[in-house]
């Protein structure tokens, strides 16, 4: 009799744990789910106390500007002043980084100069060093469509862009309109360092569960993974990340290359089942993707889990539940 208590005791306990096996497992939420824990605008107070003093010091260098009397000579001296102030310039006319980039190409074309395209860096260092080139870009700020140089190799559309504000001295002085216009002119800046934080959670996260984990091109699937546990050449999970306030019309082909890679996985899990099971996990949050709500719900189907900011916490259950034990260190 004591024998068969012993069964029944052993047949309850072990029935108990496979329970709260099953229980522990991760489990995909299902797409409407998953959106009402997603984050439109993340708040993270550290980059906003950073974000607000590095706004605040570019105000200030400008209010302690010095203007002169002749317009091209104060420009090109304002340029030269502060990297940041090109940027500011460029909020104040409405026109792009990279709409400049094409116009001092197209000047560069003009001239007989086919070599890549310039980047921000390199067109500050050049106002930097070179007189003649600082006076050029002086005199499109401030001469706009009639600038003589480019009035025959830019669209005019482009040119008139160009111009500044007849009282944007006056404007650089005004604390709260230009703190407006250098928060626009970091905008891009801003949200890649939220996707940074993004990333810099995961690998805090990965390192302090002693994961390996390597970012690079995984060939099987011929793409370059964000995080692939425990390596390159042989993951078992797979981890893309993407964080976006804004859309982009490359959202759909982010979309489709996700469902690209999930479709590989699978297809390697088929080729060989009951040997080694790879596991695609996509992140996926902001306003961006919220926004198109068609490539988000590619992006979360498109793989076995899909995670957002408030749900990042389940990725460690996913390691511990697919990873096998040397992926540990």
């Amino acid at each position: 009799m004591e024998g068969f208590w012993f069964l029944v005791v052993v047949y309850i306990c072990g029935n108990k744990n496979k329970s709260t096996c099953q229980m522990d497992k991760p489990v995909k939420p299902d797409f409407d789910e998953f959106v009402k824990t997603c984050t439109p605008l993340l708040k993270i107070p550290d980059l906003e106390a950073r974000m607000r003093i590095r706004v605040q010091k570019i105000v200030d260098d400008l209010l302690d500007f010095e203007p002169s009397d002749n317009p091209v000579e104060n420009l090109k001296q304002f340029l030269r002043k502060d990297e940041n102030f090109l940027g500011v310039l460029l909020a104040l006319s409405n026109l792009s980084q990279e709409k400049l980039l094409r116009i001092i190409s197209a000047k560069r074309f003009a001239e007989g100069d086919f070599g890549p395209e310039w980047g921000s860096g390199a067109i500050f260092r050049r106002i930097k060093g070179d007189d003649d080139f600082a006076e050029m870009i002086a005199k499109l700020f401030v001469e706009g469509s009639k600038n003589t140089l480019l009035s025959s190799n830019v669209a005019d559309f482009y040119l008139a862009q160009l111009s500044l504000p007849k009282n944007w001295l006056n404007i650089i002085r005004d604390d709260t309109l230009i703190g407006n216009v250098v928060r626009r002119k970091l905008a891009g800046e801003y949200a890649d360092q939220k996707g940074a934080y993004i990333e810099k959670q995961i690998v805090l996260l990965l390192d302090e569960m002693k994961v390996r984990h390597a970012h690079g091109q995984v060939r099987f699937v011929g793409k370059e993974i964000d995080h692939a546990i425990p390596d390159l050449n042989d993951p078992c999970i797979m981890v893309m990340v993407s964080y976006l306030e804004t859309t982009s019309s490359t959202q759909t082909k982010t979309a489709n290359e996700q469902q690209a890679i999930f479709q590989r996985v699978i297809g390697e899990n088929v080729r060989y089942a009951g040997k080694k099971e790879r596991i695609f996990v996509n992140f996926a949050d902001g306003g961006g993707w919220l926004a198109r709500r068609s490539d988000l719900r590619k992006i979360h189907a498109g793989c076995h889990f899909c995670l957002n900011f408030k749900t990042l916490d389940q990725l460690e259950k996913i390691i511990r539940t697919f990873a096998p034990i040397n992926c540990f260190v």
